[in-house]
Order: C-alpha cells, then sequence, then structure tokens
C-alpha cells in the first residue's frame, strides 16, 4: 500500500492524550502524523472518540504557545490557543511521535486567517471596488510573508519536525454562492483578485498591467449586473463550474497573465519558505497542501485550482511533497490523482504526492480500500487519511487492514 500519513488537529491531542493519539497511527501504518497549527476558521467538529464530543475549533489562533521573538519586525502579532493555554499540545505531540519512530509534521493555514483580516484589514485581500476581505490575506503583502515565514521558524526551531504542510497558499476567491445565491462564473473570477497597494506595485516591477486589467475587471463586474438573480438560480447546475471561463481568457488574455503572475508570486514565496527551513530546520520537508485540480476543493469557498492561484506543475519543483486534497468518490479520486501525477512529472520535479482521502462523512469504512486503490493505481505516491479527530472505531478498522 505504500507510505501512510496521519492528520489531526490538536483536538483529539487533547482529548485522548499525544500517547494514545500516535500508538493509533502506528498501529495504522502512518510513519509520517501532520498536526494542524492553525486554522482559518471557526471549523465545529463532531469528534466520535472525543470524552467531550462537540468542540468548535478557535480560528486564527496557534494551537501551540507562539514565541513573540519569532516576530520581530512584523506588524502583525500573533495570538495563542485560549483553550489550551498553559499545554503545549505540539510538544506533547511531538514526545510521543519520536518515541513510535513518527515523522511530526506541522500544518500551517497561511494566507487565509479571519482573526488576521479582522484585526489587520490591510493584510487582507482588496477587490476590484477597494472593499477589503474578511478572511483571505494578500500574498503580496510584506507583512503577510514575514509573518507566515515567522510561524515556520517559530514551529521549526522548536519541535523536532519532520515537514511543514502550507495551507491556504493562496486560494484567495469568492464562493459560489453568495447570501442571495448563485455568483456567474465570470463576475467570480474578478471579484476574486487582490488589487492592494503590494499587488500594483509587485506587478509594476514585475511588468504586469494590473490597474488595466481591474478596469477591465470593472466592466465585467457591471455586465453582470444585468442579468437577474433569478436567472442565475435557473441556471445554477451549469454555473457550477468554469464553462465561461475559458473563452473569456482566451478572449482577455491579460486577464491569462494576472493568474499566471499570480502563480508566479505564490512560487517566489514558496522559494523563500524553503530558505526559511534550510536556515532553521535543515531537512525539514516544504510541503504544500492544494485543492483537487480538476474537481472542487471541499472547504467553504468551493475552491478551483486555477482561480485560487495553485498549480501542481509550477509548484512541484519547489516542494518536497505535494499533498492533493481530494475528498470525492473513488472515480474522482483517480481522475484527479493522474491529472495531479502527470503534472508533477511535466515538472520534472522529485515531489512526492501525497493524495489525501476523506474518512469521514458520507465515505463509509468498506470504500477505504477502493478510494487507496484508485489513488495509488493512478500515481499517488502516499495516501493520507483525513482525519484522526473523526475517525471511529470501524474506520480505523478499514485503515488497518489496508494491505
Amino acid at each position: 500500500m505504500g507510505k501512510r500519513w496521519g492528520i489531526s488537529f490538536p483536538a483529539i491531542i487533547e482529548g485522548l492524550g499525544a500517547e494514545r493519539v500516535m500508538a493509533e497511527a502506528a498501529d495504522m501504518g502512518q510513519s509520517e502524523f501532520i498536526v494542524c497549527s492553525i486554522i482559518y476558521a471557526n471549523y465545529r467538529l463532531i469528534m466520535p472518540r472525543h470524552p467531550r464530543q462537540i468542540y468548535q475549533l478557535e480560528a486564527g489562533l496557534t494551537f501551540y504557545p507562539a514565541n513573540e521573538s519569532f516576530y520581530q519586525g512584523c506588524s502583525i502579532r500573533p495570538a495563542s490557543t485560549r483553550d489550551w493555554a498553559g499545554r503545549d499540545l505540539f510538544a506533547e505531540a511531538a514526545e510521543a511521535a519520536s518515541k513510535r519512530g513518527i515523522g511530526l509534521g506541522a500544518w500551517i493555514s497561511c494566507f487565509a486567517n479571519s482573526r488576521v483580516a479582522a484585526v489587520y484589514p490591510e493584510a487582507a485581500v482588496q477587490n476590484l471596488y477597494g472593499s477589503r476581505d474578511r478572511l483571505f490575506l494578500c500574498f503580496n503583502n510584506p507583512d503577510v510573508r514575514l509573518y507566515c515565514l515567522a510561524m515556520m521558524r517559530d514551529m521549526a526551531s522548536r519541535y523536532g519536525l519532520a515537514s511543514v504542510m502550507l495551507d491556504k497558499i493562496p486560494q484567495a476567491m469568492l464562493e459560489s454562492r453568495s447570501f442571495g445565491g448563485r455568483i456567474d462564473p465570470l463576475l467570480r473570477l474578478v471579484g476574486s483578485l487582490c488589487f492592494c497597494e503590494h499587488c500594483m506595485a509587485q506587478a509594476e516591477h514585475d511588468g504586469i498591467d494590473l490597474e488595466g486589467a481591474r478596469i477591465l475587471a470593472l466592466q465585467v463586474a457591471e455586465a453582470s449586473r444585468k442579468v437577474p438573480q433569478y436567472v442565475r438560480e435557473a441556471l445554477a447546475d451549469e454555473l457550477r463550474g468554469d464553462m465561461e471561463a475559458p473563452l473569456f481568457l482566451l478572449e482577455e488574455p491579460a486577464i491569462a497573465r494576472v493568474l499566471q503572475w499570480r502563480i508566479e508570486c505564490v512560487v517566489r514565496f514558496l522559494r523563500e519558505a524553503r530558505q526559511v527551513l534550510a536556515q532553521v530546520r535543515p531537512g525539514c520537508k516544504l510541503a504544500a497542501a492544494l485543492v483537487p485540480p480538476v474537481m472542487v476543493g471541499h472547504d467553504l469557498t468551493a475552491p478551483r485550482a486555477w482561480l485560487g492561484a495553485q498549480s501542481y506543475r509550477a509548484f512541484a519543483p519547489v516542494l518536497d511533497t505535494l499533498h492533493a486534497v481530494i475528498h470525492w468518490g473513488k472515480e474522482a479520486v483517480a481522475y484527479d490523482t493522474r491529472r495531479a501525477r502527470d503534472a508533477v512529472t511535466a515538472a520534472g520535479a522529485a515531489c512526492e504526492l501525497c493524495v489525501h482521502l476523506a474518512a469521514y462523512g458520507a465515505r463509509r469504512p468498506d470504500e477505504l480500500a477502493g478510494l487507496a486503490a484508485a489513488a495509488l493505481e493512478q500515481g499517488a505516491d502516499s495516501l493520507c487519511f483525513f482525519c484522526h479527530d473523526l475517525l471511529d472505531e470501524p474506520m480505523m478498522a478499514a485503515i488497518r487492514s489496508l494491505p
């Protein structure tokens, strides 16, 4: 079956204890285990094996005691967990993982943080109308980049990490639906771009006419007003995908160039991140979690890789591991794994492709073997089962029984 990863939020470590969690991980054949260090939104967890099964995650707070000294020179200051104040769950996890020979990874949400966007609105994405986002942070903002790199230094220098998995890099985009209903694909496209002063300055430096793109984006957005909302709702199923985007990008190559430039900006950040890890913890692997190449991602915004400035081909040369988060059925797992595998191969990169499989929700224990086989047959190097907090005993037994 190949290499297996485990992954969790710290809630299950607090509830069951790090020793038990890592013993269970080892029993399921997991040689590396990723623990979330900060999350962007208040996800509510229903944990079948936790003594207190209902828990809502703290958004934008580090789940470890942040060391302020790593954030010198950065205007964005960290804030640490209140629920687990006085405990260092990461230190407990690191000690327990080491005893079992399991490599510990840190999952860091980078360019999405509702707390930071609220406290430091100047750090957030600014749309074509000048409005600030309430979740996504600008990846060209120097303070945002410093803040993300500081979190990496903070964690990698203290916990003996085997890897750092960056999440939300950047995945900044409008949702597919607003409070009033479906957002049409072209409005979603132009409404997802950032036009803040830092993007404008970086674009000018890189020879990108971002102001011209903003003017065009405004024209597209204004044209969208002419379509009544009830028409969008009637076509909701058809408008769920990206059906209008390809022709629009062929006809408006300036917008296509902006999308490509956004990916280039993220690649620059990843190179910086790689240098940071090399300095503070040589040998620590740099990884990133990406939405599927084809299907939508599973989280709040129903993200698309191309609109979220995520590229398997562009990112593979600067990463040690790509985590493809494909929380769908086996056919989608097979299709997206193949597309991800082909992109990594086309990049000529020695980058591990780890496919994340859903072991929660509608997935049944008897489906896991088919999901795993679909990913491996289409080129996955390793598998990760999401997530330990949500596993019940039958699901754990299904993972243990995989060949």
